[in-house]
């Protein structure tokens, strides 16, 4: 039974475990930061087994498509947040995810709505590795160079394979680019499909008028 139950677990798991996230973060020392990193990965590599697993052991059900649909938003806006308060990255760019992912959720729940089903898209399974590459990347860098270090420049404290290994981490600007390109792009695609279902509902559908009463007879005496 336990076993049946594990891709609800996993979802379960990340969406209990985002709390811990962000107050890693938020410690601002490299060990929170290399530990935030490990739980990152283990959090996305559980995102990408869950629904595969699910479907090879059969237990595919509305609860967890529920859970594997939310729990990636989540764990990902606690990491972008407590960033963003750390000084690790912009404000904008984590705006930019986080209402890409609400809007792409209200579209999907509208559509269900509507008794149409709009898959993941490519681009958008895409996004959420790109994301995590990016999110990790970042944390390294601070780790590793301090969190006011510059980008694309090797900390000056290392000289031989440490000042490559600060340069390669200092790269971090690099795949978060790519996922404000992705993010952006894999959004604009899923209303793009949706088009032709939203542009049919933007007008409010007429009603058709209530019908008139026929005037009453007067009473005969």
């Amino acid at each position: 039974m336990l076993a049946r139950s594990l891709p609800n677990l996993l979802g379960i798991f990340r969406i209990v475990t985002t709390p811990l996230l962000v107050w890693l973060i938020l410690l601002n020392t490299a060990a929170g930061y290399y530990s935030a990193v490990v739980l990152l990965l283990v959090m996305a590599i559980s995102d990408i087994a869950d629904g595969p697993l699910a479907r090879r052991m059969g237990v595919v059900s509305p609860l967890g498509v529920f859970l594997d649909t939310i729990s990636d938003k989540i764990f990902v806006a606690g990491a972008l947040i407590p960033m963003v308060e750390a000084g690790l990255i912009s404000g904008w760019i984590a705006l930019l995810i986080i209402v890409r992912d609400f809007a792409v959720s209200g579209l999907r729940s509208f559509a269900a709505a509507e008794g149409e089903v709009i898959s993941a898209r490519q681009y958008g399974k895409q996004k959420l590795v790109i994301t995590v590459t990016a999110l990790v990347w970042c944390l390294l860098a601070a780790a590793f160079n301090g969190p006011d270090a510059v980008a694309f420049r090797a900390a000056p404290a290392y000289a031989g394979l440490a000042a490559v290994i600060s340069w390669l981490f200092s790269l971090w600007p690099v795949p978060m680019f790519l996922t404000i390109v992705w993010t952006a792009f894999s959004g604009a695609e899923y209303f793009w499909k949706a088009w032709p279902l939203l542009s049919g509902k933007l007008a409010p559908e007429a009603r058709p008028p209530a019908p008139v009463a026929p005037p009453r007879k007067p009473a005969s005496k």
